[in-house]
């Protein structure tokens, strides 16, 4: 028992060295601030190492190994990393990270909030095929494709550390670029690719159907699927088997995945319209404004009046 007991607190320990899965130790490290929406950094700069991120993230994460070894668990998957790779990491899915050798490569994460601007883009994000869940986000590459990509992650890197005009912009620009060769390596590495089992496959078609109800555009517009028991309904399964198989595939239940997507959607909303917040309660599923504050000051910890005004 004693053993178990240390066991535990080690563990503990280690995660609280973590915000994320970016390490507090470094104190240089760029981490993701709580409003903020994009960090590029180098693996040689801000090394990676063993880590142990169990819960979920609020940002996206794409990676390009370009030397070093070690294993990595995405989900479900396990991947043995040696030699250069691409690795796209969802907010959801947990990870952890073996490392064997020292690193070279490039990060680059972002949060759903750099498309505040730009919500036309979020299309791309959301449903580019290396970011759902299950997917087989970790591809190979060839000496061309790393050069391609070593380019692209140096022109991140240099808009990142700017101050010139239309910074966001430009950062925007490659990261598309970046999207589209990630998705011409997956497809040319289709042949192999391995089908998803019956809970990914589940899990996915989930969390599509939650995703397709938005954005919201209009006041008019509201959401009409709003409960676990209702998407378990749509999809022909029973409520605690979709609650389950999601929890196991994603590390959240489906009333989370719920509770955070409307809760982004509503900071989307207060920040940027004029609509009244009862008008965003009612496009949000809530009758009474009060259900709306009371659920939002809950998740984000201030009402959505002080939100919108801070």
């Amino acid at each position: 028992m004693p053993a178990q007991k240390n066991a535990t607190i080690n563990k503990t320990e280690k995660l609280e060295n973590f915000r994320g899965d970016m390490l507090v130790q470094y104190p240089n490290m760029p981490l993701i601030p709580e409003r903020g929406n994009v960090v590029v950094h180098s693996r040689h700069d801000m090394p990676c190492k063993t880590h142990y991120a169990s819960s979920r993230r609020d940002y996206y994460k794409i990676t390009l190994v370009t030397a070093g070894t070690g294993r990595l668990m995405l989900g479900a998957k396990q991947y043995v990393i040696n030699g250069p790779v691409l690795i796209f990491t969802n907010p959801v899915e947990t990870k952890i990270w073996e490392t064997d050798t020292p690193q070279e490569g490039y990060n680059c994460l972002f949060t759903q909030q750099l498309f505040e601007k730009h919500r036309h883009y979020r299309e791309e994000v959301t449903r580019h095929p290396l970011f759902q869940v299950g997917a087989d986000a970790v591809l190979p590459l060839t000496a061309a494709q790393v050069n391609t990509l070593q380019t692209i992650f140096q022109q991140l890197m240099r808009e990142y550390n700017d101050t010139a005009a239309y910074r966001e912009e430009a950062i925007l620009i490659y990261l598309q670029l970046l999207l589209l060769e990630a998705k011409r390596i997956g497809m040319q590495a289709s042949e192999t690719h391995i089908p998803l089992n019956a809970g990914q496959m589940l899990a996915q078609r989930f969390t599509d159907m939650l995703e397709k109800q938005f954005p919201i555009e209009t006041p008019a517009q509201q959401l009409t699927i709003r409960t676990a028991r209702e998407y378990a309904q749509l999809l022909n399964v029973h409520p605690n088997h979709l609650n389950a198989t999601v929890k196991q595939v994603t590390g959240r239940t489906v009333s989370e995945h719920i509770r955070h997507r409307v809760l982004l959607e509503a900071k989307l909303l207060l920040l940027h319209t004029d609509w009244h917040i009862a008008a965003i309660a009612w496009s949000l599923g809530f009758e009474e404004p009060g259900n709306f504050t009371h659920f939002f000051k809950s998740q984000a910890g201030q009402s959505p009046h002080l939100f919108r005004i801070s």
